[in-house]
């Protein structure tokens, strides 16, 4: 099983977002707008006895609703180098709290600490070998697009299956933020 956590988006937040994606405008694999998401903890591949501690872990953990705040289009990991074509989110102080309650109950069942700063998005496309001049071409084209926060009060484990077509994702399980 190949699990993460993320926060799902709103219905209409979702269909606001699918609207930035423009095929015809760049060479990018498109993220299909139902599987949108904040990923909050990627977890990996797991056996179902782990995966099952995993989701005890995190059934156990409290944590308070979120704000999540769009700042716009970016790109990861760099301008030089972009590889993911994004809808940044701000590290709102509750973003973050919910990033490492989750990080931390995964880790009391093992699960090693991330090696990178933490980066709330939602992944548009995946850019593989487009130019980065055509990327800046397009994120220019944008003209910088504005989206309004939204608030989240559960978060979700899902199993990811990677497909030619691109990753299905799965509810395992979904949690409520209450504090």
């Amino acid at each position: 099983m190949r699990l993460f956590t993320a926060i799902d988006l709103p219905d209409g937040f979702r269909n606001e977002v699918a609207d930035l994606q423009a095929p015809s405008a760049l060479d990018a694999r498109w993220t299909s707008p139902d599987q949108f998401h904040v990923t909050l903890r990627f977890i990996g591949d797991t056996r179902p006895e782990q995966a099952a501690r995993y989701e005890q872990a995190l059934a156990d953990m409290k944590a308070s609703p979120v704000r999540c705040k769009p700042y716009g289009l970016d790109v990861l990991p760099s301008r030089r180098s972009p590889r993911v074509l994004v809808l940044g989110l701000e590290r709102t102080a509750s973003l973050v709290a919910l990033h490492e309650a989750v990080s931390d109950a995964l880790s009391t069942e093992g699960l090693s600490p991330e090696d990178r700063d933490y980066t709330p998005h939602v992944t548009l496309a995946r850019l593989d070998d487009t130019a980065p001049e055509a990327v800046h071409a397009f994120l220019r084209r944008q003209n910088g697009p504005s989206f309004p926060a939204f608030n989240a009060d559960q978060f979700v484990l899902y199993e990811s299956t990677l497909a030619s077509e691109g990753p299905d994702h799965v509810p395992q399980a979904i949690y409520s933020l209450d504090g």
